[in-house]
């Protein structure tokens, strides 16, 4: 009775101390949001992934792709509000296994905020791209460029310290060159939203400075017509 109970009391405690390192590294919406995807079915190899941070998940993807997906095939949101290209790798395992038949791959934005160098994301982010043409080498993995932010109305401490455009540029040439690197197809959506003349995003598409209303997100999606149809 002694030895059963000392093996449970080790076990909550080994469950505790993941718990909190998990909390330490990651937010409760990502915990939120992969416990979610546990109880929705599998991924299987009929579906279009959306992988990346809260500019995924706040896209309405089964509504602004209507119409333009084959038979058969089905969009699924797999954005995390604050992700990065870290959390992502942490979380492939509830996407690889099913083999899905394309993967739109979006991060960079929120480890960028986390005052690292472009190299260093561009790191973390291969080791991403890596693990999906490993594992998943009949997927259709495209690489979607990092968007433009607008510095004046930017709300975030952390990417309105100083101007982050010259570093989400400098992202974006090193994702044009992992995307040749790994034979992938890079969709450069950044002109799509600067304002004219400007580097920054345009004013009408943000409220905070950083994430994007209905109206970009139909440009978006527009972009990608025609690699998901």
């Amino acid at each position: 009775m002694k030895k059963i109970f000392v093996l449970a009391l080790s076990f909550v405690v080994m469950a505790t101390g993941v718990y909190a390192q998990g909390k330490k590294k990651y937010s409760d919406h990502y915990y939120k949001r992969t416990a979610q995807f546990e109880q929705e079915r599998p991924i299987n190899s009929s579906d279009i992934v959306m992988l990346g941070d809260s500019l995924t998940e706040g896209g309405d993807w089964e509504s602004l792709f209507n119409g333009w997906l084959p038979a058969g095939i089905s969009v699924v949101n797999r954005g995390i509000v604050g992700d990065d290209a870290p959390g992502i790798y942490d979380r492939l395992h509830q996407i690889l296994p099913g083999n899905p038949k394309k993967i739109f791959l979006l991060v960079g934005v929120n480890d960028i905020s986390h005052q690292i160098t472009s190299d260093s994301v561009l790191i973390d982010i291969e080791k991403v791209v890596a693990e999906i043409v490993d594992k998943c080498p009949n997927t259709t993995l495209y690489i979607q460029s990092l968007l433009p932010y607008n510095y004046d109305k930017c709300i975030y401490k952390t990417m309105n310290k100083q101007d982050k455009t010259h570093t989400i540029r400098r992202v974006n040439k090193g994702l044009r060159k992992m995307a040749r690197k790994y034979d992938l197809k890079y969709i450069y959506l950044y002109d799509y939203f600067k304002a004219p003349g400007s580097l920054h995003m345009d004013g009408q598409f943000t409220k905070d400075g950083l994430h994007i209303n209905k109206a970009a997100y139909k440009i978006w999606a527009n972009a990608l017509k025609k690699y998901v149809e």
